[in-house]
């Protein structure tokens, strides 16, 4: 919609569905910051929690159900448990809107391709809310990685763990399925597309891969993967380790044979490129640190620019999440045992 002689654009109208903890502590705030999108409705089943989130942020329209309410918008933002994401997007979709989904995108491959199968039916964007793309240290490395400097690259490590400390307002996260998996499903999924967006990776290999779910749900994870570098740059062996129940150093390193860069999985820091364990000059700028409410609101300002633009490759389409959960699947599939100190006891021999 143009906004006449003058070249105004009509803000962007959505609905966001599901009323937990990322849409209050995530989205809400940001919209506040956002002019090009204007929230005209919330839907959850607990209709007391949405009327309650519609008055203090001066949102018009609430409704236990999303049929009930789409049609006021030209978009929608899903921030549901991860089971119900493709069929919420494939519905949103066929009325010709405009999706803005939570992170998985879906459960499986199989699921996002179904996605995306709706989305190209649809001519509408489907973009997948993988918040650390906003972050200005991916998205410096990403724009001018030091491939020179670091020479032959030999090693990458990329790591990401942080205890879960989550209010959830429902225990689907702990149901293998409904979430889709655990550690990897959950942080996993951001670690993976940051490395693969931020590397332009052409393609990534299970090796092997650990984890102690032997109960369903895993809480931590180590996966071994070969990649292959773009250009022609050849590949190199990658060591992926997630957590929820430690701290880890959150951070995507590319080891080569006359440098290492760190990337830090933060919005607040930047890139260092590292000659013989001394700094070097940096061949970035010290970018714009954002708080994670300015993370979401980029986040949304880019969603609204597919929708008017549109603006290509802006933001995490449904191909490059299905890249992610195809790995993510593959990773299920050579599941082994993490393993303890205490199942290395070897029992006494009989006789």
């Amino acid at each position: 919609m143009g906004g006449g002689a003058e070249g105004v654009t009509a803000p962007v109208t959505l609905v966001l569905v599901g009323c937990g903890a990322i849409a209050q502590r995530g989205h809400l705030p940001a919209l506040a910051l956002v002019p090009e999108i204007r929230c005209v409705g919330l839907v959850d089943e607990r209709k007391d929690v949405a009327e309650s989130l519609a008055k203090r942020w001066g949102i018009p329209s609430v409704a236990s159900d999303s049929q009930k309410i789409l049609d006021q918008a030209e978009a929608c933002l899903l921030a549901v448990p991860n089971h119900l994401h493709a069929q919420m997007a494939v519905d949103a979709l066929s009325r010709g809107r405009a999706v803005l989904c939570e992170k998985p995108l879906g459960r499986t491959e199989e699921e996002v391709q179904v996605m995306i199968d709706a989305t190209r039916r649809a001519g509408r964007p489907l973009v997948a809310a993988m918040i650390l793309r906003q972050f200005p240290s991916l998205q410096q490395a990403r724009a001018a990685f030091p491939w020179d400097a670091l020479g032959r690259i030999q090693e990458i490590r990329a790591e990401y763990g942080v205890p879960l400390e989550w209010p959830l307002s429902s225990p689907h996260l702990f149901d293998r399925a409904q979430s889709g998996g655990g550690a990897l499903m959950d942080l996993g999924v951001h670690l993976l597309d940051a490395l693969i967006w931020v590397l332009s990776l052409d393609d990534a290999v299970v090796v092997e891969y650990r984890d102690d779910g032997q109960t369903g749900m895993e809480a931590e994870s180590r996966a071994t993967l070969t990649v292959t570098l773009p250009a022609g740059r050849g590949r190199a062996p990658c060591l992926v380790e997630v957590s929820r129940l430690r701290r880890l150093q959150n951070r995507i390193a590319v080891i080569g044979d006359r440098a290492r860069l760190t990337v830090p999985l933060s919005s607040s820091a930047a890139p260092e490129l590292w000659y013989d364990n001394q700094r070097a000059v940096l061949p970035y700028g010290p970018g714009a640190p954002r708080s994670s409410k300015e993370c979401f609101a980029a986040q949304l300002r880019a969603f609204a620019r597919v929708i008017r633009g549109p603006e290509a490759g802006a933001g995490a389409d449904g191909v490059s999440q299905a890249r992610v959960l195809k790995l993510i699947d593959a990773c299920y599939r050579a599941r082994q045992p993490l393993g303890f100190p205490w199942q290395h006891y070897e029992p006494w021999a009989e006789g």
